[in-house]
């Protein structure tokens, strides 16, 4: 296999108990509306393990009424708070590369899925709106505009086949596109994501990712985006000591995880790039995770393992989830003690930036 870690559901461990602030790695659903209208219970599935497993909890977002879809989109919501969730098999699997624009524009379409989506739909963008809130000139956004509606169509995700290798034993894969459409008119963008990602996208119980978009919001490359994905997918299995080593051959510590270097250039699609592992390890592995360190919540290291001369695996190693962010540890400890309280069955309280939420 190329990496990773499996699951486990043994008991966590003695080590201290850790819950990220911006990398809560749940998807809420609505579970029943008992008392009255402003009051829910709401039960979230555990992301890594399966859907049995639901002990955490968080805020969902909801469609309004009045947002309803027209003949030619509706205008996007621009929130930081909104959640981007995502199945872990197309969070994983091998993509092409996109641009930086490219990479947020498609993320800030999958925030806007809500609660109860049936359907993906048709999103309009106005780019000065758009520069507003990804905080960069106006130029930069417009100048990106000007081949983004070919581009786009022309960017694709490689879904892997695991059961059913090729004659030579490679792996065979489904190839989808981001977009179904997509249209650059007078300053907005029309585009809508492809109804073949709607398995990997909505009406998820089990095995996904979820992080809010004000994580990713100051990273600089695609390629740093996609590695906060990745290390962030494996977050609730350190967070619960429940990883089990891919590889037993090579050792490591409950909060490290093993990635093969063939799948990573893989997953960034750089198997034509870089002609050593060293320099792809360098320019990709490297370069990215220190962006992650300084612009995220998230702090992770990484070392190398060989098998020879060659660079084999990376191994990542979770140094702290809420980089010494002493407002996200209060909100982690918080998190916590409301998790254990609806555990004992007792009533708990969780409060947020914008209200105080009844369990």
């Amino acid at each position: 296999m190329y990496g990773g870690i499996r699951c486990s559901l043994s008991s966590p461990g003695s080590k201290p108990e850790v819950f990220p602030f911006t990398l809560i790695n749940k998807f809420a659903e609505s579970r029943a509306e008992e008392k009255n209208m402003e009051e829910k219970q709401i039960q979230i599935p555990d992301v890594n393990a399966g859907a049995e497993e639901r002990d955490n909890y968080t805020l969902i977002q909801e469609t309004p009424e009045d947002d309803l879809p027209g003949e030619n989109g509706i205008a996007i919501r621009y929130s930081k708070d909104f959640n981007i969730v995502q199945a872990n098999e197309l969070l994983r699997s091998k993509q092409s590369d996109l641009t930086l624009m490219e990479s947020k524009l498609i993320r800030l379409a999958v925030s806007q899925i809500m609660k109860g989506d049936k359907d993906l739909r048709t999103y309009k963008v106005n780019v000065s709106q758009l520069a507003e809130f990804l905080e960069v000139p106006k130029t930069n956004v417009y100048r990106s505009m000007q081949d983004i509606n070919i581009s786009l169509m022309q960017r694709v995700i490689f879904i892997r086949d695991k059961e059913v290798p090729d004659k030579k034993g490679k792996p065979n894969y489904k190839i989808l596109h981001w977009l179904s459409s997509v249209e650059y008119k007078d300053g907005t963008l029309t585009y809508r994501l492809s109804d073949e990602l709607k398995p990997y996208l909505i009406g998820l119980s089990e095995m996904f990712t979820l992080y809010s978009y004000d994580s990713i919001i100051k990273l600089p490359t695609n390629y740093s985006i996609r590695l906060f994905e990745l290390l962030t997918s494996w977050v609730n299995i350190i967070i619960k000591g429940e990883n089990t080593p891919a590889f037993p051959d090579i050792s490591t510590d409950p909060d490290e995880i093993v990635l093969a270097i063939d799948y990573l250039r893989d997953f960034f699609d750089c198997n034509d790039k870089y002609k050593s592992a060293g320099d792809f390890v360098r320019n990709v592995i490297e370069v990215n995770l220190g962006f992650i360190n300084q612009y995220t919540n998230l702090k992770v290291s990484f070392r190398k393992h060989k098998k020879g001369r060659s660079i084999s695996h990376v191994i990542f190693k979770y140094e702290n989830t809420w980089n010494n962010d002493p407002k996200a540890e209060e909100h982690n400890n918080q998190m916590l003690d409301t998790i254990r309280s609806i555990k004992n069955g007792e009533p708990a309280q969780f409060e947020t930036d914008k209200e105080v939420i009844t369990f």
